[in-house]
C-alpha cells in the first residue's frame, strides 16, 4: 500500500498535467532517492518541474472493533523548479516558468481530500515549507518546496492481507550426503535417498 500511495500521488500530478490543468506539465516524477546531492550530481541537469514522493512513518496505530489495525501514514513530496533569470525567478516563476511557489500550492490543492483511487483516508495536508539551497542546487537554479501529508491506511485484517491458498498436501525429499563426497551434487531431486507425501483427510486428489 505505501508503495501504491507514492506511485498514486505522482499519478495524480501527472494526469494534471496532460489534462492541461495547470498550465505546464511535469517533466520529472519519481519516488525521492536516498541522496539527492548525489543523485543532482549525477542528472546534472536535472528536467524541471520535477516532483519526488517519499513514505516517511507510521504514526497513531490504533485496532478497530472488527480487528483491523489502522494507522495514519505521513509522506513527503518535494517539487522543484529551474529558472535561468535569478533566485527570485526560481521561487516566484518567470519567463513562462512556474516558480517552487506555483508547483507546491497547485500540488496541495490537487492532493488535498484526495483517496488516489485507493483504500485510504483523504490526504490531509500537514506542513510545506521551503527547502534550503544546496551547492548543487545554487548550481542548478533550483528552488525547492516540501509538502507533508497524511493518510489513514490498514495494517492488518482480511481486506489488508492476501487470500491464503489451499493447503492440501505436503511432500518432500531428503537426501543423504555422500560418504567422501563422491555422488551427484545436491540436491538431487531425481533421485532423492527418501520422499514423504501426507496428504490431508478428505482432500480431493
Amino acid at each position: 500500500m505505501i508503495a501504491a500511495i507514492e506511485n498514486g500521488v505522482l499519478d495524480v500530478l501527472r494526469q494534471a498535467g496532460e489534462a492541461d490543468q495547470l498550465g505546464y506539465v511535469y517533466r520529472t516524477l519519481e519516488t525521492y532517492p536516498d541522496e539527492f546531492d548525489a543523485y543532482l550530481k549525477e542528472k546534472q541537469m536535472l528536467r524541471c518541474p520535477g516532483a519526488w514522493c517519499v513514505f516517511l512513518a507510521v504514526s497513531g496505530m490504533a485496532e478497530s472493533d472488527d480487528g483491523i489495525v489502522y494507522a495514519d501514514a505521513r509522506f513527503a513530496l518535494v517539487v522543484a523548479a529551474e529558472n535561468l533569470r535569478n533566485e527570485t525567478a526560481t521561487r516566484h516563476g518567470g519567463g513562462g516558468r512556474p516558480g517552487s511557489y506555483q508547483l507546491a500550492m497547485d500540488a496541495a490543492v490537487l492532493l488535498s481530500g484526495h483517496d488516489l483511487g485507493l483504500d485510504i483516508g483523504r490526504i490531509a495536508l500537514r506542513r510545506m515549507g521551503l527547502i534550503g539551497r544546496s551547492d548543487e542546487m545554487r548550481k542548478q537554479k533550483l528552488s525547492m518546496m516540501v509538502i507533508e501529508f497524511e493518510t489513514r491506511i490498514a495494517l492488518s485484517g482480511a481486506a489488508f492481507l492476501p487470500e491464503p491458498g489451499s493447503f492440501e498436501t505436503f511432500h518432500a525429499n531428503w537426501d543423504v550426503p555422500p560418504f567422501g563426497g563422491v555422488g551427484p551434487e545436491l540436491p538431487d531431486d531425481d533421485n532423492a535417498d527418501a520422499s514423504d507425501h501426507v496428504t490431508l483427510e478428505g482432500a480431493d486428489i
